[in-house]
């Protein structure tokens, strides 16, 4: 099964899900140019908005397979949880606490004195949980994709350094220091425990899917 078949197969799923490229998209530039705390947001990140996945380019796509799909399945656990929350729900709660800055803008109506602190305040890499706990899904699935790929296409994956590869994205600026405490770690060695007995990190019906996206690979 190519990686085209995947997406396919996966549209049965998600039947508005597009894949698009960062490359190409005047408003993935624009984001980037916004983020610059993460200077690999552009050539490293795949970012999913509602049903649209964003790979960096179709170069990548082509030359990584194996990568892709373990990233495409990462992103539908988000595309699936923008769809359960609603997409304006999901974005709010991915992007709080600073999109809160957003929304005290219209202070600076009333005063420039109460607005400035708390649009400062909210625009600090304060710990976002809802973030946290919406990649924390995302990841451990990316763990559980890996491990299974590698059994089905006869390789030994690096699941320990994976697994600490994808810790430490919750601690740096590429999801702009979204949980700088340590507690993820035991949940993480629990969860690559879970997966290398060839169980779940854990329970949630949405692995009934990626285990069906995954067999057809």
């Amino acid at each position: 099964m190519s990686f085209k078949d995947l997406v396919i197969t996966a549209q049965t799923y998600f039947p508005d899900l597009k894949l698009k490229y960062k490359n190409q998209s005047w408003f993935m530039r624009l984001i980037g140019f916004l983020l610059f705390f993460n200077k690999s947001f552009m050539n490293n990140f795949t970012t999913t908005i509602g049903s649209k996945v964003y790979y960096p380019t179709e170069s990548f796509v082509k030359a990584r397979p194996v990568s892709a799909a373990v990233i495409l399945l990462h992103e539908l656990v988000h595309v699936k949880d923008a769809k359960r929350l609603s997409f304006p729900l999901f974005g709010f709660l991915y992007l709080f606490p600073q999109i809160l800055s957003l929304f005290c803008l219209p202070l600076f109506l009333i005063s420039w004195k109460i607005a400035l602190p708390l649009v400062i305040l909210f625009a600090l890499p304060l710990p976002a949980f809802f973030r946290m706990y919406f990649e924390k899904k995302a990841y451990l699935t990316s763990l559980y994709a890996i491990y299974q790929l590698g059994k089905r296409m006869n390789f030994r994956p690096l699941l320990t350094e994976q697994k600490n590869d994808f810790l430490n994205h919750f601690k740096n600026s590429h999801y702009y220091f979204m949980w700088p405490f340590s507690n993820l770690q035991q949940e993480f060695d629990e969860a690559e425990a879970k997966i290398e007995v060839g169980r779940r990190p854990f329970e949630d019906p949405f692995f009934d899917i990626i285990d069906d996206l995954i067999s057809k690979m």
